[in-house]
């Protein structure tokens, strides 16, 4: 499925440049939780309210740090249904 994705690299060069370089740091900067940042940094797909934090606190254009890519869905694992006891 097509949707926008973080430009990872330039996105932690971006932020590590004004110091923020750990979680606690991008989140305070950002206003995004550590689990959205988690999931934008492993290729998760970007939403409006992220991308508009992020475009708005390093005040830079959207194409500079977010692209249209490709994100898989997760697949449920049939051998373990849920609520099942082994």
């Amino acid at each position: 499925m097509d949707t926008i994705v973080l430009k990872v690299e330039e996105f932690l060069d971006m932020a590590g440049a004004r110091g923020h370089t750990t979680y606690e740091k991008l989140s305070a900067a950002t206003g995004l939780s550590f689990g959205t940042l988690h999931r934008l940094r492993n290729g998760g797909p970007a939403g409006p309210a992220a991308i508009a934090k992020i475009c708005t606190t390093y005040g830079v254009a959207f194409e500079d740090v977010f692209t249209f890519g490709t994100v898989k869905p997760k697949s449920s694992d049939a051998k373990s249904p849920v609520g099942a006891v082994a």
